[in-house]
């Protein structure tokens, strides 16, 4: 019986653990930082960290969403081909309480750029993406 509770305690204590390895951003400024270096790390748990549970990621310009921190995880895991870095930019931050609205470029280096357009809030200890259109549609 003990050697059944130390494995369940041990694998409560694993997971607590993985779970703290990511760091809530506590500036939009941060959020992007995280972003691209989990990115660039091809770090696809890392990104769902950075979106609210109902998050949605634009998809195109007729816009089709991605809707959840899942679906989102999906959409990202299509733009991570191979070697890729990742450089993001907070043009312009407007913060109102725990609200963000953000317009942002991005590079993915010798690949591709781009205008975003995010709302970010600050819930549970962190910024949090809860849209994020990477096109700026």
């Amino acid at each position: 019986m003990k050697a059944i509770w130390f494995i369940v305690l041990s694998t409560l204590s694993f997971f607590s653990y993985a779970s703290m390895d990511y760091k809530k951003p506590q500036t939009p400024r941060e959020l992007h930082q995280l972003f691209a270096e989990y990115f660039s790390n091809n770090d696809i748990t890392g990104l769902g960290t950075l979106f609210h549970e109902d998050a949605v990621f634009v998809l195109d310009a007729e816009g089709n969403l991605a809707k959840g921190r899942e679906a989102i995880k999906q959409t990202l895991k299509g733009y991570m081909q191979g070697d890729v870095e990742m450089i993001t930019h907070g043009v312009s931050i407007h913060i109102n309480g725990d609200t963000a609205l953000i317009r942002s470029d991005w590079e993915i280096t010798n690949v591709q750029t781009g205008m975003a357009l995010e709302v970010m809030k600050y819930t549970d200890g962190g910024w949090l993406y809860v849209i994020d259109n990477p096109n700026g549609f």
